[in-house]
């Protein structure tokens, strides 16, 4: 018999990720490349083995990244977190870049959101049509929380699914044959 509730437990397990956001600029850097703005160099400060004692033990390791069509060419990067992913080391990279300020008038689609307490979170969108018809898109969306007892009819390996009519959420099991993903912004 275990004689406590940390012998019932399993070991805890570390996801493998080395956050990078953390370091200053004395153990890892990013810039951008001069002349071709898809390109990278990240440069991390590893050790050189397993117990480092000293600053001896480090040493400087270059990571040449490729940037996604989907980073501006003028957007100020930042350091990534860096994940293993079959056999690879993958970047998930953050950037910001500034974007033009909206304009006050002109919007024909608008987005409601509502923080509340018996419903965490609910949201939709509308649109304005030209003769001044005010029309929903779709059933909205809507997160609500019973506290503890909201895990406790959910079987496991599932997941939430868009709401097939307002106030409804449905639940698909991951190991259904039929679940795919669907998507929130569908008519």
């Amino acid at each position: 018999m275990p004689v406590d509730l940390f012998e019932m437990e399993a070991a805890p397990t570390a996801a493998r990720v080395l956050l990078l956001s953390a370091c200053d600029g004395q153990q890892a850097t990013i810039e951008r490349h001069g002349t071709e703005p898809g390109r990278a160099l990240l440069r991390v400060q590893l050790p050189t083995r397993p117990d480092p004692r000293s600053y001896r033990d480090w040493t400087w390791v270059s990571c040449p990244l490729t940037l996604p069509a989907t980073v501006p060419a003028g957007a100020v990067l930042h350091l990534p977190t860096l994940r293993p992913y079959q056999g690879r080391v993958r970047a998930d990279l953050a950037y910001t870049h500034a974007v033009p300020k909206a304009a006050r008038s002109g919007h024909t689609v608008a987005l409601g959101v509502d923080w509340g307490l018996n419903t965490l979170l609910s949201a939709g969108a509308v649109r304005l049509h030209e003769d001044g018809r005010i029309t929903a898109l779709g059933a909205g969306g809507m997160f609500r929380t019973g506290g503890v007892l909201a895990k406790q009819h959910r079987p496991p390996g599932g997941r939430w699914t868009r709401p097939s009519r307002p106030g409804q959420l449905s639940y698909v099991s991951r190991t259904s044959a039929r679940w795919k993903p669907t998507a929130w912004d569908e008519p």
